[in-house]
């Protein structure tokens, strides 16, 4: 302070600082809080901020939120993915049938045999077509995850238009939302219904299919840390961003798939995929699903069987190059391993945004930026000074373009496909009459070769002259490097050709076409790339690398087919008309005015959200001091979590609204009012109240920077002195604060939003350590930290008894068992018995509880244990598959499910539920079939499917017959006679 020195930080650890004091207010730690909002207090009244690239860290794209709250599977997870996966399926199958009708605007590129083809949607009416075939589809044979082709049409049309029109009439909402007997909207057909509606009415596969390029907008990100296996924003081409991530989870759902249906799954991939198949159930089934996207695989491996994983390497030479762009092999490898793991969600956030640089202090901030053109999305506080002196600089350079020297070139049509796009973009250039010395890539055509190949592969092209020796290119290390004739490759800097750089071709990639300055020779000309969603910022920033521009140095623009008919289109002539120099910058100008109409939703929810906080800052603020407490800090948060309804069910307010929800305060009128301005723009009035009533484009288009909590803390271990008298007595009082009924401990969870665990029966017990695993902060969901079912602690009488239903059954936590060993050998009273779910069908059920008892009994005769507590043990615990028929029958009593065709006189659900049944009702008034599936799926078995299941298919409202077991009976007897020779 007393030096004046200058701290030279990115945005983030500003933003972060803040947060960070928030953070430890909320957590508890508030000594380190107040140090933090020392600063802070510092910061505000005595430092000035200077902030360079001023566009760049104002940019509604950067926001930093840290998640707060434990997290917790995705909602609908695994549904939620097995469905996008599904109707990426539907696009794939229907893709090549509109590029029949729609040549111009649709892409379909398949570069592999069977894998999933490069799509990319370019005009709306290959959108509108491409859609209404998945929805006829759809309407006619339903899909896996939405079974609605029983449906009577009526309530099938009602909800293929819900899915399709962005406003559905009330009487379609009507009929597919009331949740009436038969109905579509019940628990188990309205989220997957809501997820249809988001992808198709809300755009999420339009968005990605069409507004996003695969390694130029999102792709993965290996070295990223933490590392991640899902799909992340790109800055530009094969640029990720080092941190931010897409917050909408259908987003990130879709682009994942992408990313590795492009880039085909790696060699430790697919030996993870075949680690996990070999040991699930139905392996066969899964791998034949493989082989159907595989047509170059050799007929030997086509059965499982025939795949030898402890040979490496003939795996890796004969096998997995066939299997490694089967979209089959693919969705496995995603559904069971990345997306189980990699998918969650938080309760809460804190969140900020670049509105929080700008913020109002006592000292003036001050930043610096190329360009004004975005000065339309700068936080309120932030003003655009234009200087006398830079006023023509817009106009100079725009002068400079449509000049006689410019010129325009058509990309060819890639016909063969033997050709990547860079070798036709490169033939061209060398085609061309003005001979072209460097290539500025801003509109990323070269996806398929690094920098350094392009450069090898662009002087090989070039006649071995006196003028052509080397390549100036960006390294993989963001150098500027040179590679000559040789294949020496080393730094400019160091190299002779730093001098010679009239020997030069130079190539820039799209990540570099702003920010590198080369003085090139003045008869140099450039070829600059066109490609979708290229600003006039963006394209002069590029065409700039030529700082002689118009005074000898000159470019010609590179025009593909999809950009040129989208020019024409814009000025209204035909597509048989010749292109300009000014149609190409009126495109340009045109992109710039689409681009801020993206952002000003998301600008607007920005500094909505800032206005907020700052009325909260100012209230904690006394004297130039601020004081805060745990309470005051929690009001900071905000939702990070939003249910598909919330997303997606029509007229639901979930979004920056055009109505007066906001304070009335003069900041937020002139957000309002820009909002509006901007809606006369393109789009009528209602198209954009739509569009900001919804929000959706500017939340599919967020990204962020995310900080994570910390680990759980554990909770103590203890023996309730309760269990010792049980264990010595065979007595407990079910009222004891030593238990509670088992599925009492599941009202934490996300599965207890869809009913009221208090409807189970309660005879069923847990021990309070059992059902104590870690400490989380008030209403955080305890998915995560639910503990497996082990040890079975029962009571039976006096050991004369045997052959008597238990009296008490508890679930006791491995510390229990390994502390009450001894007792419980030494005890008459209680029994201790071995047990795990059954979840694979290969399995022998153990829920006897007959495979190892503690203490042993000298009887042969079993101790039966009672068929509803059975059913509660195997539910609570996750088992998955059934032995028999009659318990498939008693199970379905338990649910008050149906398990026959049509119960004669019964009013039943979509999802198999009696809705009038005097016996189901003593238990449940409501079904507990979503339950029970999000508790299996998403809890008990972290996330993966389990449709293929004996339980999964009664989950979903499927009917099992006799011959669903008989396959089993016979392994089982097998089983069992095993077992009886071991002992």
């Amino acid at each position: 302070m007393a030096e004046g020195g200058v701290l030279l930080v990115q945005p983030e650890h500003l933003l972060s600082l803040k947060l960070m004091c928030l953070e430890c207010f909320i957590t508890g730690r508030e000594a380190v809080g107040v140090c933090l909002l020392r600063i802070l207090d510092f910061f505000r009244t005595s430092s000035r901020h200077v902030v360079d690239e001023s566009d760049e860290n104002f940019s509604v794209k950067f926001e930093l939120i840290y998640t707060m709250g434990t997290q917790r599977p995705l909602e609908l997870s695994p549904q939620r993915w097995t469905l996008i996966q599904e109707m990426l399926g539907l696009v794939r199958k229907y893709a090549p049938v509109i590029k029949m009708q729609f040549p111009r605007s649709i892409e379909v590129e398949e570069p592999h045999p069977g894998s999933f083809p490069r799509i990319r949607l370019l005009r709306a009416d290959a959108v509108h077509q491409l859609f209404e075939r998945i929805a006829d589809h759809i309407f006619h044979n339903g899909i896996d995850k939405l079974p609605i082709s029983r449906q009577p049409e009526a309530q099938r049309r009602a909800a293929i238009a819900y899915c399709l029109n962005p406003d559905p009439l009330p009487l379609q909402i009507a009929a597919v939302e009331t949740p009436d007997a038969s109905g579509l909207g019940n628990d188990s057909t309205r989220d997957p219904l809501l997820l249809l509606r988001g992808l198709l009415a809300g755009n999420v596969l339009a968005f990605c299919l069409g507004q996003r390029r695969w390694r130029v907008n999102y792709g993965l990100d290996r070295c990223r840390q933490p590392p991640t296996r899902l799909a992340v924003p790109y800055r530009a081409k094969d640029n990720p961003a080092p941190r931010a991530e897409f917050s909408h989870p259908d987003v990130v759902i879709v682009l994942t798939c992408l990313s590795y249906y492009y880039e085909g799954l790696r060699d430790e991939d697919l030996f993870r995929a075949f680690d996990h198949l070999v040991g699930s159930d139905q392996a066969d089934a899964e791998y034949q699903i493989w082989v159907d996207d595989a047509p170059t695989l050799p007929p030997a491996y086509r059965q499982l069987l025939g795949i030898n994983l402890q040979d490496r390497l003939h795996c890796v030479e004969c096998i997995f190059p066939c299997l490694r762009f089967a979209k089959g092999a693919i969705d496995y490898f995603l559904a069971h391993i990345i997306f189980t793991k990699g998918l969650r969600e938080f309760p809460s956030k804190l969140s900020s945004s670049g509105w929080d640089i700008g913020e109002v202090k006592c000292h003036p901030t001050v930043g610096f930026s190329g360009t004004n053109d975005s000065r339309v999305t700068l936080p309120l506080s932030v003003e655009q000074l234009d200087l006398p002196d830079q006023n023509h600089t817009n106009v100079l350079v725009l002068e400079y373009l449509l000049r006689p020297e410019t010129g325009i070139a058509l990309i060819p049509t890639r016909d063969d496909l033997s050709k990547s796009d860079a070798q036709v973009l490169l033939d061209m250039v060398a085609e061309l009459g003005s001979p072209v010395r460097v290539i500025l890539d801003v509109g990323a055509r070269i996806l398929e070769l690094s920098n350094l190949d392009v450069a090898k592969t662009w002087l090989k092209m070039v006649s071995d002259d006196c003028r052509t020796q080397a390549v100036v290119f960006i390294n993989d290390d963001d150098d500027i490097a040179v590679v000559d004739r040789t294949g020496l490759v080393e730094p400019l800097q160091t190299s002779p050709f730093k001098r010679h750089l009239d020997l030069c071709l130079v190539f820039l990639d799209e990540a570099h076409t702003r920010g590198i300055d080369l003085k090139l020779p003045l008869n140099y000309r450039a070829a600059v790339t066109l490609g979708p969603n290229i600003t006039k910022d963006k394209l002069v920033q590029a065409c700039m690398r030529m700082r002689n521009l118009g005074r000898g140095q000159s470019v010609v623009f590179c025009v593909p087919e999809e950009i040129k008919f989208k020019i024409l289109t814009l000025c209204g002539r035909t597509h048989h008309s010749e292109l300009t120099v000014a149609d190409v910058l009126c495109w340009a100008i045109s992109e710039t005015w689409d681009d801020m109409q993206r952002s000003i939703p998301l600008w607007a929810v920005q500094g909505n959200r800032y206005q907020a906080q700052a009325r909260q800052w100012l209230v904690l603020r006394q004297d130039g001091q601020t004081s805060i407490s745990t309470s005051k800090a929690e009001g900071f948060l905000e939702p990070e979590s939003q249910s598909l309804e919330r997303r997606y069910r029509p007229g639901c307010n979930n979004v920056l609204s055009l109505s007066s929800k906001c304070p009335d305060d003069a900041d937020s009128r002139r957000i309002l009012d820009r909002c509006r301005e901007f809606a006369t723009v393109k789009f009528s009035a209602a198209q954009l109240q739509e569009e900001q009533e919804r929000e959706l484009a500017p939340e599919i288009e967020q990204e962020r920077q995310v900080q994570r909590p910390a680990p759980a803390e554990p909770e103590t271990h203890s023996v309730h002195p309760d269990i010792l008298l049980f264990v010595a007595t065979g007595h407990l009082d079910a009222s004891s604060a030593a238990v509670k009924p088992a599925f009492m401990v599941l009202k934490d969870t996300s599965a207890a939003r869809y009913l009221d665990v208090a409807q189970f029966p309660s005879e069923l017990l847990v021990t309070i350590d059992f059902a104590r695993t870690v400490r989380l902060p008030k209403l955080s969901a305890r998915d995560s930290y639910q503990r497996a079912v082990e040890w079975v602690l029962m009571s039976t009488g006096h050991p004369s008894e045997d052959g008597k239903p238990v009296g008490h059954m508890v679930i006791i936590s491995p510390y229990e068992a390994d502390k009450l060993h001894a007792d419980i050998r030494g005890s008459s009273a209680v029994t201790l018995h071995v047990y795990a779910p059954r979840q694979n069908q290969s399995s022998y059920p153990i829920d006897k509880l007959d495979l190892y008892t503690i203490p042993k009994k000298s009887s042969t005769r079993p101790r039966r244990v009672p068929e509803s507590l059975r059913i509660q043990l195997n539910l609570f615990a996750g088992q998955l598959y059934i032995s028999s028929y009659n318990e498939y029958c008693e199970i379905c009593r338990f649910l008050g499910v149906a398990f026959t065709a049509a119960p004669g006189g019964l009013v039943v659900a979509a999802d198999g539920f009696i809705v009038e049944n005097q016996q189901a009702r003593a238990k449940f008034t409501q079904s507990p079939l979503r339950f029970l599936k999000v508790f299996m799926s998403r809890i008990r078995k972290d996330g993966q499917e389990i449709d293929k299941t004996h339980l999964g298919k009664i989950l979903d409202g499927k009917l099992l017959l006799m011959a669903d077991f008989q396959d089993f009976n016979g392994r089982a007897r097998t089983m069992q006679l095993s077992l009886q020779n071991a002992r």
